[in-house]
């Protein structure tokens, strides 16, 4: 307990340090708890989600989880994401590290209850450009008396800042195409277009009709989940023919009195 002359830290000092940091890396007991179960990745327009379910029957108990990241053909070491270290949640958002869409890409998750822990559970490869969900476009309708014009806009990629520049999902599949369903609320008919370009004029409809367009963006190629867009509905125009019957049939009565009286 006395002071070192040169260092003024006491003897007592230094072993209390070397007990706790020895007690710190202390590892917990691998294969104590169950491990996480269906890991996998979530992606939609390359926001890159890892996500999984609490080790089986360990649901309401505080379990915490540490999540790594390995990239395939690039460096040969798991990686850890500091914001995903003993962490409650069951996701971790590996937009960032998985940013290169033509990388593949594996993950791996355990989770740890006091000194207990379990083995890593790991995901199948993950190839971004190929399991990307696309997202569905914007859609914008504008109606006339027989016809609808759709026009669509290609989802934007994720991207990690707001101030850095857009990039269209388009530019990234130039082979993007659009799966356009409509359907008339009156004839309880639904029909579908596939469309490579981004106008769309839907002709020879009948007037004064609701109709309700979904649309899906897709890619040719390994099947791969849509997100189809909000059901929006809009109402073809009134004919001319139902306007002019419409004005002039309050004043036919009128004239056909005019007539019976001469």
């Amino acid at each position: 307990m006395t002071p070192d002359i040169n260092t003024g830290v006491t003897y007592f000092d230094f072993a209390l340090d070397e007990i706790i940091l020895s007690v710190l890396a202390v590892p917990c007991v691998s294969g104590g708890l169950p491990k996480p179960t269906n890991i996998t990745f979530l992606s939609i327009n390359m926001k890159n989600t890892l996500q999984w379910n609490p080790p089986e029957g360990l649901q309401g108990v505080e379990v915490t989880y540490t999540v790594q990241y390995f990239i395939r053909y690039g460096q040969k070491k798991w990686l850890n994401k500091s914001e995903c270290r003993n962490i409650n949640r069951t996701y971790c958002d590996l937009s960032a590290e998985t940013s290169d869409y033509e990388h593949q890409y594996y993950a791996k998750v355990k989770a740890t209850w006091g000194m207990n822990c379990s083995k890593w559970t790991e995901t199948r490869r993950f190839y971004p450009f190929l399991e990307t969900q696309i997202g569905p476009p914007e859609v914008a309708l504008t109606t006339d008396e027989k016809s609808i014009s759709i026009v669509l806009t290609a989802p934007e990629k994720w991207k990690k800042n707001p101030e850095d520049s857009s990039v269209s999902m388009q530019q990234i599949y130039s082979n993007l195409k659009y799966n356009v369903s409509i359907y008339n609320t009156k004839s309880n008919r639904t029909w579908s277009q596939c469309v490579a370009n981004h106008t769309l004029v839907l002709s020879w409809l009948e007037p004064d009709t609701l109709y309700c367009v979904i649309v899906e963006s897709i890619v040719p190629g390994p099947p791969r989940l849509a997100q189809p867009s909000e059901k929006q509905c809009v109402r073809t125009l009134k004919g001319k023919l139902q306007n002019s019957q419409l004005v002039g049939g309050s004043k036919s009565p009128k004239k056909l009195e005019g007539s019976m009286a001469l």
